[in-house]
């Protein structure tokens, strides 16, 4: 537990709902506990602050962060908001943040993890990218720490069934989840929760001293171009990462965020695992529409089918000849058009085709080489999109009348 003093009161934070009991908090490290507390309460405002006839929001929060602390933050506040701004920029928001210093008191219960000796962190939320960036560790000899968020009971079962499929693989050193913070919500969106989803990570990270966190999402998904017409999320893009690593860098914590997936597709992906990996992909999720339609829970194994996040995942697997490995969908592989939901997501994917194929596609991106490591970034964007025009025209002989 902590509880915050301030000028104003002493109060619970927000963050307790996150974090278990029994977890241990570096209390000489409370960065980390800044970190978790600023993109904590920028999700909750994107969940709980109501748009009017969708016009952008002009959202202003005050956000907690240890006196000791505070000129760091202060230093980094344009930055933070110039990151919320841009994972939100597919619905005009603009966002300003209060930084208001408090003193942490952390209470006597909380206990040491057991020493877990990994050489990196790895976001796992029970989908098919975070599966596939398990086997990848694990047949590159890693030791790997799982960190997840029970952003709902679909979310939850799903890196429930994912686990228990990795816990007994080798190099598993453990998993790490915390719990769903309690704000209802009233707007369905996943860009901001990846935010908090990374300070989770993090956290972790410097608990157990870790320097590694990986991010396993594939590259099509992570560049997700708008074409004008669609709010697309920009929550793993390489600017987004870009912007994250400098505010982590500049407030002084020493963990490196790793995208290894970066100029791979998801068929790409899908396809290199293993026959026994293959085997547990039905027990993963993609779905878009399972955290607001209750058909889609896991427990029926049936994903909708129509959403731009299934509808990747059906051209991945189509591709590479692996649909017997997938899950159920409501919508199957031979689509619906009089879905209107399967028609959109359909329009957006057959528009990404074609702007791969006429040249146009890069004018889409916004990729610049300082939001990457590497200096051939152009050249392995421009192979993958090669390949992932290919994986869709099969599909599209397959599937699409």
């Amino acid at each position: 537990m902590i509880v915050a003093h301030s000028n104003k009161g002493n109060f619970k934070l927000r963050c307790n709902q996150l974090i278990p009991n029994d977890s241990y908090l570096v209390t000489d490290k409370t960065i980390v506990i800044d970190l978790l507390n600023i993109f904590l309460e920028i999700y909750v405002a994107d969940i709980s602050i109501k748009r009017v006839s969708n016009h952008p929001r002009k959202v202003k929060i005050d956000t907690y962060v240890d006196c000791k602390n505070y000129n760091l933050w202060i230093e980094n506040i344009e930055l933070i908001e110039r990151l919320a701004n841009f994972v939100t920029e597919g619905d005009g928001d603009e966002w300003k943040l209060n930084i208001v210093p408090v003193e942490y008191e952390f209470g006597a219960q909380q206990l040491n993890f057991i020493d877990t000796q990994a050489d990196n962190v790895s976001l796992l939320s029970g989908g098919l990218d975070s599966f596939c960036g398990a086997y990848h560790n694990e047949i590159e000899n890693k030791n790997t720490l799982y960190c997840g968020y029970k952003t709902s009971n679909v979310d939850t079962s799903a890196i429930n069934y994912v686990y228990s499929f990795l816990k007994s693989r080798i190099g598993i050193a453990g998993l790490r989840t915390y719990s769903k913070v309690g704000k209802n919500k009233i707007i369905y969106t996943q860009r901001t929760r990846t935010l908090l989803f990374f300070s989770l990570a993090i956290m972790t990270a410097v608990t157990e001293e870790i320097d590694i966190v990986n991010i396993n999402e594939n590259g099509i998904m992570t560049l997700n171009p708008s074409f004008q017409s669609r709010g697309a999320t920009k929550t793993t893009h390489p600017k987004t990462i870009s912007l994250y690593q400098n505010i982590i860098n500049n407030v002084g914590i020493k963990v490196q965020l790793n995208h290894p997936f970066l100029f791979t597709t998801k068929g790409e992906m899908v396809n290199s695992l293993s026959i026994e990996y293959k085997r547990y992909i039905a027990y993963t999720r993609s779905c878009g529409r399972s955290m607001q339609d209750k058909r889609y829970d896991l427990s029926a194994k049936v994903s909708c089918g129509t959403c731009v996040p299934c509808l990747l995942r059906k051209i991945s697997l189509a591709a590479y000849d692996l649909e017997e490995f997938d899950n159920e969908y409501e919508v199957t592989y031979v689509g619906n058009m009089n879905e209107e939901e399967y028609r959109s997501s359909l329009n957006y994917y057959t528009t990404f085709y074609q702007y791969i194929n006429s040249g146009q596609i890069f004018s889409e991106l916004d990729i610049k080489g300082k939001y990457y490591h590497e200096t051939d970034y152009y050249e392995k964007t421009y192979e993958m999109l090669r390949k992932f025009s290919e994986e869709f025209e099969v599909f599209a002989s397959k599937y699409i009348r």
